[in-house]
């Protein structure tokens, strides 16, 4: 079965350090094992990606330099579309805090770069989604009829993070404003997680992933959701490298998933999400 996987980062050195280095990521990289973490080549991502049968991996970029000070990831995304263009999709990360300057780095490299879609990371911008800096890329999105990618709910040990701006009620304005805009709830809006079910239900136009939260606290709510109610709408996503590729596909390939579901999660919905008719 093929698998189009909605987030992934390659376990690169220059990517393992983007998170070791991130102040967002000091307690949990203190608490868990992510040190750890195997280190591989370009190469050696891609090859494991195909051996998985992984047709499309979106890679997105990280821009919190206006609140964090440290630097965009967005160059590695365009070096792994480079490096395999018919198997990376670029999602490029925006800052809401650097005004027109992000709005016309954007429309340039979706215009001559290839760039796929948008990036958001409202709780490390400390900006919700609904905040009108978002508002251009939005138009814009809707202008290239690309998605946008919205990470939504709390990782723990974020520092200097307030609750607030990472609840994906903020999604259900955005979605109201912009009924073209493709989104992609990711990560679940985890603790909301019925919320952010109920979201999806309520929007034809957003999407939802729940990647790194199946086995939490509810969880099982979104395998029921799937299945039942949002079959059409949910999308896989690996979480690479917090969650190895291998383990995360072998995880869903296990999970209480009816196999119309799965077919759809791994595969269908991404194609539709992508705007894709083959690959």
């Amino acid at each position: 079965m093929k698998i189009i996987d909605f987030r992934y980062r390659p376990s690169t050195r220059a990517s393992l350090d983007s998170v070791i280095k991130n102040p967002v990521y000091c307690e949990y990289i203190k608490k868990t094992d992510f040190c750890s973490r195997p280190e591989k080549s370009l190469p050696e991502c891609i090859g494991e990606l195909r051996g998985l049968d992984i047709a499309k991996a979106v890679v997105s970029g990280r821009d919190i330099e206006s609140t964090y000070a440290i630097q965009s990831t967005n160059d590695d995304v365009l070096q792994c579309m480079a490096a395999a263009p018919d198997l990376f999709i670029g999602f490029w990360a925006y800052d809401p805090h650097k005004g027109m300057t992000a709005v016309r780095r954007f429309r340039k490299v979706v215009l001559e770069d290839g760039i796929r879609g948008a990036a958001i990371d409202a709780a490390m911008a400390h900006c919700a989604v609904d905040d009108a800096k978002f508002y251009p890329l939005y138009a814009m999105c809707c202008e290239f009829d690309i998605p946008v990618i919205m990470t939504a709910g709390l990782s723990p040990f974020m520092p200097k993070v307030v609750l607030d701006s990472t609840d994906p009620r903020h999604i259900d304005r955005v979605a109201t404003d912009f009924p073209e805009l493709k989104i992609l709830l990711s990560h679940g809006g985890y603790p909301w997680v019925l919320e952010a079910i109920a979201l999806v239900l309520r929007h034809s136009n957003v999407y939802m992933d729940f990647s790194t939260c199946e086995s939490k606290l509810m969880g099982q709510n979104y395998i029921q959701a799937a299945n039942e109610y949002i079959t059409d709408k949910v999308v896989f996503a690996s979480a690479n490298p917090f969650v190895e590729v291998h383990k995360a596909v072998e995880k869903y390939q296990r999970l209480d998933l009816t196999e119309e579901c799965r077919r759809k999660l791994f595969y269908e919905n991404g194609m539709k999400l992508l705007g894709l008719s083959s690959l």
